[in-house]
């Protein structure tokens, strides 16, 4: 009997954690970057506390293409999603008057298809122009005092960026087209060739420019994907060229791209900006240990992230066909499980730096101490909490709750810049932490209810 109940067991633990392929690829690109970001930390630690500074710095530069992309690619992964939902449900015609329609059908929801990529494309090549301007004078200014060669790393990295930005909107396309597993794969594979070329980097004593060879791999990686894996995809899409379609940007996306744009942009002023404000006012030396604490919470976040990322394009899939119920119930285990990992990982990143403590070279003074990162865990935890509030809202391809939305990250913004200009990492830890907890997670959680109450 043991052996007969063993499968059923494992079907169930599957079933609870939703596991599948995608997010196969998804947990191996996460738990991937956990254990690399270790390693990374290792050569990491050898450095200069400036050197460290100003690593961390340029992460975050980088790191503001959020800014440019507007939270426009969860509505295109939407978006997308839906679109394909419906031609498969064509598909499924049978009667042989039905399969005339269906074919007129499907030739205008490849058209609608076609014109999404196209415009998708200008607006994020236009993004990627202002993208380097911006970043470029943002690290000149924020850099300018600092006593380590950046100015080389920082005119390589940018433009690189700035091309991830350009090919953001094809790879958000393709994942809400039901090419979820060739977009994880796409990112393990960045994630592990990513790792190994910083590691070689700081290896050879390169420092900073670890950031440029490791976007360089990233970029190269995604071009290969669009160009080869995926062609035959856009040029199907292509084929539907000059066709006539109901696609229109003013109705089918701007109505929800300015709402993720307002809610993208402040929240991350408020929430990824930490180590840019540190070394502007306090010096890149003490922004080092904040920083290294942020790259492994970041993988911590990014691994309970992965649950609901590689999900949300199924449950936008289900909620298109008409299934609530099931992607409810998906959308409900893939919450907490997510939320499990995310409160877990930072009990054993507060435990890991006690332990350091015990150990000669005083390696723990490369992180924040025991009770930031508690309060850090705690603040991210709100945020991941109204991440699964919000992704679901996307999914039912309804309007953000972009009032709740503004009145947190606005809040968090002021508290979180006042706090760290005055009290350095202290006021930026204690500010985001209580901001998130007392103000964000409630008013967002507020509005949440009541939608799932009138939408129901």
């Amino acid at each position: 009997m043991a052996k007969k109940d063993t499968p059923l067991r494992f079907q169930d633990v599957k079933q609870i954690l939703q596991l599948d392929r995608t997010l196969g690829y998804a947990l191996a690109s996460r738990i991937w970057q956990s254990g690399a970001g270790l390693v990374t930390a290792w050569f990491l630690v050898h450095l200069t506390l400036p050197e460290m500074g100003v690593y961390y710095t340029l992460v975050q530069i980088v790191g503001i293409q959020a800014w440019f992309e507007l939270g426009l690619l969860n509505v295109l992964v939407s978006y997308s999603g839906h679109a394909m939902a419906s031609v498969v449900q064509e598909q499924s015609l049978e009667s042989a008057r039905r399969a005339e329609t269906e074919a007129s059908s499907m030739g205008a929801a490849r058209a609608k298809m076609h014109d999404l990529v196209v415009a998708s494309g200008r607006w994020f090549g236009k993004a990627a122009v202002l993208y380097s301007v911006i970043a470029i004078v943002l690290g000149f200014w924020t850099l300018s005092e600092s006593t380590i060669r950046w100015a080389g790393p920082l005119l390589a990295v940018v433009p690189l960026a700035a091309m991830s930005v350009a090919m953001s909107p094809y790879v958000a396309i393709l994942e809400g087209a039901g090419f979820r597993d060739v977009v994880q794969r796409l990112r393990f594979v960045q994630a592990v060739l990513g790792s190994l070329a910083v590691w070689l980097t700081l290896a050879l004593g390169f420092g900073v420019w670890a950031i440029v060879i490791a976007s360089a791999v990233q970029t190269v990686m995604t071009l290969l994907m669009i160009k080869r894996s995926c062609a035959s995809f856009f040029l199907t899409v292509a084929s539907s060229a000059g066709q006539p379609s109901a696609f229109q940007w003013s109705r089918d996306i701007l109505p929800t791209q300015w709402r993720m744009a307002a809610i993208s942009v402040t929240f991350h002023i408020a929430t990824q900006c930490f180590v840019i404000i540190v070394t502007m006012y306090h010096g890149d030396a003490a922004a080092g240990p904040l920083g290294m604490t942020l790259s492994m919470s970041s993988a911590i976040q990014m691994l309970a992230l992965a649950w609901l990322q590689s999900q949300f394009p199924e449950a936008a899939r289900l909620h298109a066909a008409g299934d609530r119920e099931k992607a409810g119930i998906r959308w409900r285990r893939t919450a907490v499980v997510s939320t499990l990992i995310l409160a877990v990982g930072f009990c054993a990143l507060c435990l890991g730096v006690v332990l350091l403590s015990f150990l000669a070279g005083s390696y723990e003074k490369r992180f924040l101490p025991p009770w930031q990162i508690l309060l850090l865990g705690l603040g991210c935890l709100s945020n991941h909490i109204t991440s699964v509030q919000g992704y679901y809202v996307l999914a039912r391809k309804a309007k953000p709750m972009l009032i709740p939305s503004l009145i947190g990250s606005i809040t968090t913004a002021i508290v979180v810049w006042s706090g760290g200009y005055l009290y350095s990492v202290t006021g930026i830890i204690v500010g985001y932490a209580c901001t998130m907890t007392l103000i964000f997670l409630p008013v967002h959680s507020l509005a949440y209810l009541r939608f799932r109450r009138d939408s129901s």
